[in-house]
């Protein structure tokens, strides 16, 4: 048995969003078997946009302040590293290692195993040299300019590539840049985007300018 939608009344606010989206992409009510279908595949690609983009935001990054007294920690490691100096970690840390994985080795065979396999660089210096690099890249650039990325990426590029999907954008017929920013703003709506992470028309614009040219049909 067939089962209907609410009546828009009873229906919850993300499901009236989600009704005005459909509208606002020319997608209605008709009993019309290939509206129906149309319908019901539309709403599966937008369901599917919303799952990614939420699921995004509930990996939400930690408190800046957690993330740099996670910096300050590394900073200490690397200090004390170098204290000690590279050859103690290359050398007796990495036949220690030799050790605990053969235990029943003599010191010239792990001397062996440490010259043949070892690295004259400390890997592990390496390693949290590069990721107190990362984590300063992201204290620069912030989470507010994360939250946009999301929105940007797991949000308008993806609906953008579904209007191009339809045949409602081309490389050819480009829509009016008002009526593209009224998608994308009913598609903000049903997402719940905070004004301030919602992109400006300009913005969506290029976006769709750049996925249909890459794009075209």
């Amino acid at each position: 048995m067939t089962k209907h939608r609410p009546p828009r009344s009873k229906a919850g606010p993300q499901q009236q969003h989600l009704e005005k989206l459909l509208e606002a992409m020319g997608i209605g009510d008709s009993a019309d078997h290939l509206d129906h279908f149309d319908r019901y595949a539309t709403t599966r690609n937008l369901e599917e946009i919303e799952r990614h983009y939420s699921r995004q935001l509930a990996m939400s990054p930690p408190d800046r302040k957690l993330v740099k007294q996670y910096r300050e920690a590394i900073t200490k490691v690397l200090n004390l590293s170098n204290k000690i100096g590279p050859e103690f970690f290359t050398g007796e840390i990495e036949k220690a290692g030799w050790a605990r994985r053969n235990p029943h080795a003599d010191d010239m065979t792990l001397l062996m195993l440490v010259e043949e396999h070892g690295d004259k660089r400390d890997e592990v210096v390496t390693v949290l040299t590069e990721r107190r690099r990362d984590v300063d890249h992201w204290l620069k650039v912030g989470s507010a300019t994360y939250r946009k990325r999301v929105v940007t990426k797991l949000a308008v590029e993806p609906f953008v590539r579904l209007l191009i999907e339809r045949g409602t954008i081309s490389s050819s017929t480009p829509l009016p840049r008002s009526q593209l920013a009224h998608l994308v703003e009913a598609l903000f709506d049903w997402l719940g985007v905070e004004q301030s992470y919602r992109l400006t028309p300009a913005a969506i614009a290029a976006i769709a300018k750049r996925l249909a040219k890459a794009h075209p049909r």
